[in-house]
């Protein structure tokens, strides 16, 4: 058995098939029914090698979600424009700011796209992009100590180009999985995941609120020296979510690579300025299709400028009321949280018996509540009320406008459409921005989100209604 053992493994090492090895030993004398039980037995021990080498994959991805989510809680949006805000930056600046880092999440992630297609990216790439990804939070949470705007600026750059490196680069590596494969951590991280960013988002709420910007002094005597420092809550749950994506980064490094088949770079490179031509002309020359860019845009618009400065007002303006600080915004927002579950069901559902058409104008509705609650009725019950129905409206809105997009877009063109779409509404978001930055800046929070929900109500939805109506026609 031995010697049938070491040609078994001789021929595998050869590129030969079982059946192959199998013929071969025969011939040379040995027993059908021994070389049969020896080829068994290494089927089945290689069959327990892959099992033990997918549980492994799952247990390192499941760890590294549990980072992610860890972090993501840890270091929510809202309270990074709070700091922002309070290093002394202006409305304007906060606004343009996050008008010029959507732009660049867009570009640059198109640019890993292109790279992604043309070379192998290592694993240690995608995990030192999680790393750089953790360390903008300490240089966040180190610019809101000093003070620094223009340090504050710098890290939230640096965390945009490493989110979408780290994002899109991971995503892309764990589609070399089978979806067999993939379902029983995904499924896991899934079911937790939310409750972990919640959970995150109140502890994290609870130290700034705890510890505030002005430091907690705390005293101690060690052989018989008196000892004081401050300690600064932003620091504590910045510090956390950086080792969060820290070590989530570095658990990457441990997972396997899929091989993928690499594209001539010229030819890659061609195809995109040939593309992106081909795109401008097509959407300027559709009617149809430019109305729903301008329609999509200013949505967009809304919803940028809205998550720039939902956060401030209520940290500022509804401070005295509820639990206060940081706790109100954390509250607020992990209640939007759980409610963008609900409009992706929503929208599937009624979408047939009402139609796409109406679900859009439902879920715009919807949104426009939002930022009209925030003007009209800013008190924390209605706020709540209002950021639940909105983000409901938000993800009605966003599965209605991929539907109705399916069926009106010619299917020549709808690769084109979705593979351009989000570059060509980033680029008047560079002249849109600073115009509802100044105008926060000028005429205050309140009027910013009367002039968004009204955006909605008089600019988005009768869009949206003439591109029903022009679809139709054309079919005529």
């Amino acid at each position: 058995m031995a010697e049938i053992a070491e040609g078994l493994k001789k021929g595998l090492a050869e590129g030969r098939s079982l059946d192959e090895i199998k013929s071969s030993l025969i011939s040379q004398g040995f027993l059908s029914s021994d070389v049969e039980d020896k080829i068994n037995e290494v089927v089945m021990l290689k069959k327990d090698e892959n099992k033990k080498e997918v549980s492994k994959v799952i247990k390192r991805f499941t760890i590294k979600e549990l980072f992610d989510r860890i972090g993501y809680g840890f270091g929510s949006p809202q309270f990074v424009n709070i700091l922002f805000a309070q290093t002394g930056a202006s409305y304007f600046t906060i606004g343009t700011i996050n008008g010029i880092r959507a732009v660049l999440s867009v570009l640059f992630s198109t640019f890993i796209e292109q790279i992604y297609r043309t070379r192998n990216i290592s694993k240690k790439f995608i995990g030192a992009s999680g790393i750089v990804f953790g360390f903008s939070f300490i240089f966040i949470g180190m610019a809101r100590f000093f003070n620094s705007v223009p340090f504050f600026i710098l890290a939230l750059f640096l965390g945009t180009i490493g989110v979408v490196s780290y994002g899109d680069l991971y995503e892309k590596l764990t589609s070399g999985f089978k979806k067999e494969k993939r379902s029983y951590f995904l499924k896991k991280i899934s079911q937790f995941g939310l409750f972990i960013i919640g959970g995150g988002m109140l502890l994290s709420a609870f130290v700034m609120d705890y510890f505030p910007a002005t430091g907690t002094k705390v005293a101690f005597e060690l052989f018989g020296q008196a000892f004081s420092f401050r300690l600064y809550g932003y620091l504590i749950a910045f510090e956390i979510t950086a080792i969060s994506f820290i070590l989530s980064g570095y658990v990457i490094s441990f997972i396997k690579e899929r091989k993928k088949e690499i594209i001539e770079k010229k030819e890659v490179v061609q195809n995109s300025f040939i593309n992106l031509k081909e795109h401008l002309g097509i959407f300027l020359s559709d009617k149809i299709l430019l109305i729903l860019l301008i329609a999509s845009t200013t949505s967009g618009l809304v919803q940028t400028m809205g998550n720039s400065f939902y956060g401030i007002f209520i940290y500022r303006y509804l401070n005295n009321q509820g639990f206060g600080g940081f706790m109100n915004v954390a509250v607020i927002f992990i209640i939007a949280l759980f409610a963008s579950i609900i409009g992706p069901y929503i929208s599937r559902k009624t979408s047939i018996e009402y139609g796409k058409f109406s679900m859009l104008a439902f879920g715009t509705v919807l949104m426009a509540i939002m930022p009209l609650t925030f003007y009209y009725n800013p008190n924390l019950v209605s706020i709540a009320m209002g950021t639940l129905i909105g983000i409901i409206g938000a993800s009605v809105t966003g599965v209605a406008h991929g539907l109705l997009t399916l069926e009106i877009i010619p299917e020549k063109i709808r690769q084109t459409y979705f593979g351009s779409f989000s570059l060509l509404i980033s680029i008047p978001f560079l002249i849109t921005t600073p115009i509802s930055s100044y105008i926060a800046h000028i005429y205050g929070l309140r009027n910013l989100f009367l002039i968004l929900g009204v955006m909605l109500l008089v600019i988005v939805l009768p869009l949206y209604f003439l591109v029903v109506i022009m679809h139709r026609n054309s079919k005529l």
